[in-house]
């Protein structure tokens, strides 16, 4: 049985949001290195909001390799709320902390926002403006999201997976001129360019 090190040894314990967040990259890191395929992602990310106890955590991975022990003081990073750029990509991911609404902008340039490994705070809004350029918004499954849009020649994609009870809620507000918005679940991310930044990322 896979025992993760970062629980202690009571199998009865209710769960935290860290606990769930150290599944969840358990699960992310897996699938980097082709152990999960993403087909796998929605049922195992449902099973990660609905556990209740260790040992229910436990058992969505038991068939993985044990990840790395966590640095006892580990803790999600800060980001800036608000940040603009003109001439220039906006990129924000990895062990990130949402405690706030976002709002991010770039005038000639693209604005990637991977949150798939954030630790979310419900009721968040996250808003990214571009006016040359594409706006993409990658969210853990399983989140309750809506996606409200206004794209000037450019088009809108939305492939999300189904929401799970217990799960953040996120609001995604886009707006782009001459660029498209897309917001995915992470095992949405279709084949490509994407998906491959994702695992460049972890460290393929």
């Amino acid at each position: 049985m896979n025992i993760n090190p970062a629980f202690p040894p009571d199998p009865s314990r209710p769960v935290t949001d860290r606990d769930r967040q150290l599944i969840v990259e358990q699960i992310q890191r897996a699938m980097a290195e082709d152990i999960v395929p993403f087909e796998e992602l929605d049922d195992r990310f449902a099973a990660v909001y609905a556990a209740r106890t260790r040992a229910d955590l436990d058992a969505v991975v038991v068939d993985l390799p044990a990840p790395p022990p966590p640095a006892p003081a580990t803790l999600p990073r800060a980001v800036a709320a608000v940040s603009y750029s003109m001439f220039g990509d906006v990129k924000v991911g990895g062990w990130i902390a949402i405690d706030s609404d976002l709002t991010y902008g770039s005038g000639f340039g693209d604005i990637t926002l991977d949150l798939s490994s954030a630790h979310l705070a419900t009721g968040r809004t996250v808003r990214a403006r571009s006016i040359f350029g594409d706006v993409t918004v990658i969210l853990p499954d399983g989140i309750r999201t809506s996606l409200t849009s206004v794209t000037v020649f450019g088009s809108r994609r939305e492939d999300l997976a189904p929401p799970v009870p217990g799960a953040p809620e996120v609001r995604v507000v886009v707006a782009t001129l001459f660029g498209d918005a897309r917001l995915y679940s992470l095992s949405r991310v279709p084949e490509g360019p994407f998906r491959r930044l994702w695992k460049a990322l972890r460290g393929r």
